[in-house]
Protein backbone atom coordinates (compact mmCIF):
# COMPACT_ATOMS: atom_id res chain seq x y z
CA UNK A 1 0.00 0.00 0.00
CA UNK A 2 0.90 3.61 -0.76
CA UNK A 3 2.96 5.41 1.93
CA UNK A 4 0.85 8.37 2.12
CA UNK A 5 -2.47 6.20 1.97
CA UNK A 6 -1.36 4.39 4.84
CA UNK A 7 -0.49 7.61 6.65
CA UNK A 8 -3.61 8.74 5.97
CA UNK A 9 -5.34 5.86 7.33
CA UNK A 10 -3.85 5.84 10.23
CA UNK A 11 -4.31 9.52 11.17
CA UNK A 12 -7.74 8.90 10.97
CA UNK A 13 -8.06 5.33 12.45
CA UNK A 14 -6.61 7.30 15.68
CA UNK A 15 -8.74 10.70 14.97
CA UNK A 16 -11.26 11.88 17.72
CA UNK A 17 -13.42 12.05 15.05
CA UNK A 18 -13.30 7.64 13.95
CA UNK A 19 -13.48 7.18 17.78
CA UNK A 20 -17.00 9.62 17.39
CA UNK A 21 -18.07 7.56 14.76
CA UNK A 22 -17.24 3.89 15.24
CA UNK A 23 -17.44 3.89 19.23
CA UNK A 24 -21.10 5.13 19.48
CA UNK A 25 -23.58 2.76 18.76
CA UNK A 26 -26.29 5.43 17.16
CA UNK A 27 -23.84 7.43 14.95
CA UNK A 28 -22.83 4.53 12.07
CA UNK A 29 -27.06 3.42 11.83
CA UNK A 30 -27.57 7.20 11.91
CA UNK A 31 -25.28 8.43 9.00
CA UNK A 32 -26.73 5.53 7.23
CA UNK A 33 -30.31 6.73 7.44
CA UNK A 34 -29.14 10.33 6.76
CA UNK A 35 -26.79 9.20 3.76
CA UNK A 36 -29.87 7.59 2.38
CA UNK A 37 -32.31 10.75 3.11
CA UNK A 38 -29.36 12.83 0.73
CA UNK A 39 -29.25 10.47 -1.91
CA UNK A 40 -33.11 10.11 -2.46
CA UNK A 41 -33.05 14.30 -2.39
CA UNK A 42 -30.45 14.38 -5.08
CA UNK A 43 -31.08 11.58 -6.79
CA UNK A 44 -35.16 12.55 -6.76
CA UNK A 45 -34.99 16.26 -7.75
CA UNK A 46 -32.20 15.38 -10.48
CA UNK A 47 -34.42 12.72 -12.08
CA UNK A 48 -37.19 15.28 -12.12
CA UNK A 49 -34.89 17.92 -13.70
CA UNK A 50 -32.99 15.02 -16.24
CA UNK A 51 -35.85 13.76 -17.75
CA UNK A 52 -37.42 16.94 -18.34
CA UNK A 53 -34.81 18.37 -19.99
CA UNK A 54 -34.72 14.75 -22.11
CA UNK A 55 -38.47 15.49 -22.93
CA UNK A 56 -40.32 13.97 -20.70
CA UNK A 57 -43.42 15.76 -19.22
CA UNK A 58 -42.78 18.75 -21.68
CA UNK A 59 -46.13 20.08 -20.16
CA UNK A 60 -43.96 21.44 -17.01
CA UNK A 61 -42.48 24.51 -17.60
CA UNK A 62 -38.82 24.63 -16.86
CA UNK A 63 -38.62 27.64 -14.73
CA UNK A 64 -40.61 25.07 -12.75
CA UNK A 65 -38.75 22.12 -12.81
CA UNK A 66 -35.40 24.13 -11.87
CA UNK A 67 -36.85 24.96 -8.72
CA UNK A 68 -35.88 21.34 -7.78
CA UNK A 69 -31.86 21.92 -8.28
CA UNK A 70 -32.22 23.41 -4.85
CA UNK A 71 -33.51 20.29 -3.34
CA UNK A 72 -30.31 18.41 -5.23
CA UNK A 73 -27.89 20.44 -3.95
CA UNK A 74 -29.58 20.39 -0.07
CA UNK A 75 -28.94 16.07 -0.16
CA UNK A 76 -25.87 16.23 -1.81
CA UNK A 77 -24.40 18.55 1.21
CA UNK A 78 -26.07 15.75 3.44
CA UNK A 79 -23.96 12.83 1.54
CA UNK A 80 -20.82 15.00 1.58
CA UNK A 81 -21.14 15.76 5.55
CA UNK A 82 -22.08 11.87 6.04
CA UNK A 83 -19.64 10.05 3.18
CA UNK A 84 -16.84 12.15 5.15
CA UNK A 85 -18.09 11.07 8.22
CA UNK A 86 -18.31 7.58 6.81
CA UNK A 87 -14.43 7.60 5.69
CA UNK A 88 -13.24 8.99 8.87
CA UNK A 89 -15.21 6.57 10.62
CA UNK A 90 -13.75 3.61 8.73
CA UNK A 91 -11.00 4.34 6.35
CA UNK A 92 -9.24 0.85 6.38
CA UNK A 93 -12.57 -0.28 4.37
CA UNK A 94 -13.05 2.98 2.14
CA UNK A 95 -10.40 4.21 1.46
CA UNK A 96 -8.50 1.25 -0.21
CA UNK A 97 -11.96 -0.09 -1.82
CA UNK A 98 -12.43 -0.28 -5.83
CA UNK A 99 -15.59 0.69 -5.81
CA UNK A 100 -15.44 3.53 -3.27
CA UNK A 101 -12.43 5.13 -5.81
CA UNK A 102 -14.83 4.16 -8.46
CA UNK A 103 -17.76 6.20 -7.02
CA UNK A 104 -15.36 9.03 -5.89
CA UNK A 105 -14.05 8.81 -10.02
CA UNK A 106 -17.67 9.17 -10.92
CA UNK A 107 -18.70 11.62 -8.67
CA UNK A 108 -15.98 13.69 -9.95
CA UNK A 109 -17.47 13.63 -13.41
CA UNK A 110 -20.95 14.04 -12.40
CA UNK A 111 -19.63 17.53 -10.91
CA UNK A 112 -17.98 18.28 -14.47
CA UNK A 113 -21.08 17.75 -15.87
CA UNK A 114 -23.04 19.73 -13.24
CA UNK A 115 -20.78 22.31 -13.69
CA UNK A 116 -20.95 22.54 -17.80
CA UNK A 117 -24.77 22.58 -17.53
CA UNK A 118 -24.61 25.62 -15.15
CA UNK A 119 -21.80 27.83 -17.19
CA UNK A 120 -23.06 26.31 -20.83
CA UNK A 121 -26.61 25.05 -21.01
CA UNK A 122 -28.34 26.67 -18.52
CA UNK A 123 -27.86 29.89 -19.76
CA UNK A 124 -29.61 29.19 -23.43
CA UNK A 125 -32.35 27.62 -21.78
CA UNK A 126 -35.39 29.17 -22.79
CA UNK A 127 -37.39 28.97 -18.55
CA UNK A 128 -40.72 30.90 -20.07
CA UNK A 129 -41.31 28.11 -22.88
CA UNK A 130 -43.84 25.24 -22.17
CA UNK A 131 -43.24 22.62 -24.44
CA UNK A 132 -40.33 23.43 -26.28
CA UNK A 133 -37.92 20.74 -26.23
CA UNK A 134 -33.98 21.77 -25.03
CA UNK A 135 -31.65 21.83 -26.99
CA UNK A 136 -29.64 18.61 -28.32
CA UNK A 137 -26.68 20.04 -25.72
CA UNK A 138 -29.33 20.33 -22.92
CA UNK A 139 -29.95 16.76 -23.05
CA UNK A 140 -26.58 14.89 -23.83
CA UNK A 141 -25.69 16.64 -20.61
CA UNK A 142 -29.25 15.09 -18.68
CA UNK A 143 -28.93 11.90 -20.33
CA UNK A 144 -25.38 11.71 -18.67
CA UNK A 145 -26.61 12.76 -15.74
CA UNK A 146 -28.62 10.05 -15.31
CA UNK A 147 -25.76 7.37 -16.11
CA UNK A 148 -22.89 9.24 -13.65
CA UNK A 149 -25.21 9.57 -10.84
CA UNK A 150 -26.85 5.99 -11.49
CA UNK A 151 -23.70 4.57 -11.44
CA UNK A 152 -22.39 6.25 -8.20
CA UNK A 153 -25.42 4.68 -6.52
CA UNK A 154 -24.53 1.52 -8.16
CA UNK A 155 -21.04 1.48 -6.73
CA UNK A 156 -22.36 2.86 -3.23
CA UNK A 157 -23.97 -0.26 -3.36
CA UNK A 158 -20.73 -2.77 -3.92
CA UNK A 159 -18.69 -1.18 -1.66
CA UNK A 160 -19.51 -3.63 1.01
CA UNK A 161 -18.66 -6.76 -1.09
CA UNK A 162 -15.75 -5.31 -3.22
CA UNK A 163 -12.53 -7.20 -1.54
CA UNK A 164 -9.73 -5.03 -0.34
CA UNK A 165 -6.53 -6.10 -1.68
Amino acid sequence: MNTCLSWIIDALNNSQLNHFVMDNAVVFPTLEMLHFLGLSLLFGALLIVDLRLVGIAKQLPLEKVEAFLRFALIGFAINLISGALFVAGDPDRYLVNLAFGLKMLMIVFAGLNTLYFLLRVKPKLHFNSHGQPPSSEAQVVAWLSLALWSSVIILGRFIPYVETP
